[in-house]
């Protein structure tokens, strides 16, 4: 081979092996700038998802799994005011609770309804809350915290305040003190064989809650906050036994009335801001049921009886003593009384919203009622 010819075929091999050392060079850059791309950020935001597969299984996989789907975010940036952990508003039971600590403490499903799911948490320390998990509630993030802030600051006895709150744009978090003692729904109708609910008590835990409602509707009037939801289910009892309103203004009713059906009254919300006064006229109409259950000791749907509706039409046929609970009237109930608390009942469920009495006047009628029972058990010999 020629000199020239050998120079060529060399030059030619330096060409092809500087071409595929540049090709590599390349294809390794662009493999590099994928992997960057495709890296988590160091700035990305944590969400739950990541948080519960660190952590140990729940009591409920419920729960694990309702978290697990949901859109929480302990960094979120989605709303101006949700911060890094739980909001833990005026309570010193658990002012070092962080969002994280609920997600690894085993938690035992309660319950679940249309509007939510409720569960019972328990710490290694002994301390057990009661966690409420709310759907279906289009309320953005900053009107959600204006109502938990207005109803912190609206403190009664008989309502149970919420300790902390979450809000992201699809979930919404509110923890409770757990109250061991059920619901005034569970002491009516749960079967306890021997346990007595006698009619002094009954009439006791009426007045608490009228006035407790009360309270609620002249604190929260300005801010068209009613309680939205009201029935013996959520009806709490304390240690001692004392009656307490719990999930107050989680749920705005709809301004349409909803005293046709008690179905209606439990299944409806409102997603716009606020309430026109049908709403706190919506809870006048569930404490009437509350007060029926409490003096017939039925349950508000029997086998597709209404309680209103049945009471109605036993009233109309003149069969009045016929409405009460067999066991008050067993004890010794005065039949005076119990009549004067089912008319406040059956003024209280007025198919008209505007015929109602104000929770004022309702108070005022079941004092008069509890002042007379009172006095009788003074003077009884």
């Amino acid at each position: 081979m020629k000199p020239i010819s050998k120079s060529i075929v060399m030059f030619s091999g330096y060409i092809a092996l500087g071409l595929v050392i540049i090709g590599l060079i390349l294809c390794r850059l662009k493999k590099k700038k994928r992997e960057r791309v495709e890296a988590p950020s160091p700035c990305k935001v944590a969400s739950v998802d990541d948080i519960v597969d660190t952590k140990p299984s729940f009591t409920s996989t419920d729960f694990k799994t309702d978290v697990s789907k949901s859109d929480y975010s302990i960094n979120s940036t989605e709303s101006a005011f949700v911060p890094s952990s739980l909001v833990v508003l005026t309570s010193p039971i658990i002012s070092d609770l962080k969002f994280e600590d609920l997600l690894s403490a085993p938690a035992e499903l309660l319950g679940r309804g249309k509007h939510g799911t409720l569960y019972r948490v328990i710490f290694e320390n002994g301390m057990v809350l009661a966690v409420k998990r709310i759907k279906g509630w289009m309320i953005s993030a900053d009107e959600f915290k204006h109502r938990m802030q207005r109803l912190d600051q609206a403190k009664h006895l008989n309502v149970l305040p919420a300790l902390a709150f979450y809000c992201s744009i699809h979930e919404k978090l509110l923890v409770y003190e757990y109250q061991p003692n059920g619901s005034l729904f569970t002491l009516l109708h749960g079967k306890q064989p021997g346990r007595k609910f006698e009619w002094a008590s009954r009439l006791k835990i009426a007045a608490k809650i009228a006035e407790a409602l009360a309270y609620m509707h002249r604190e929260l009037y300005v801010d068209g906050i009613p309680h939205g939801n009201l029935k013996s289910t959520n009806i709490l009892l304390k240690n001692n036994m004392e009656p307490c309103i719990s999930e107050y203004g989680l749920m705005a009713m709809d301004p349409q009335d909803p005293s046709s059906s008690l179905n209606d009254l439990n299944s409806m919300q409102q997603q716009t801001k606020g309430t026109s006064t049908s709403g706190f006229k919506a809870d006048i109409y569930g404490f009437g049921v509350i007060l029926l259950e409490l003096l017939t000791g039925k349950l508000v749907q029997n086998d597709g009886i209404d309680l209103t509706s049945w009471v109605h039409s036993v009233v109309r046929e003149e069969w009045t003593v016929e409405v009460f609970d067999k066991s008050i009237i067993s004890d010794g109930a005065s039949e005076e009384r119990m009549l004067n608390l089912l008319q406040v009942a059956i003024k209280c469920v007025n198919q008209a919203p505007e015929s109602r009495p104000s929770i004022s006047q309702v108070v005022s009628m079941i004092n008069t009622i509890k002042e007379e029972d009172d006095k009788s058990l003074v003077y009884e010999p």
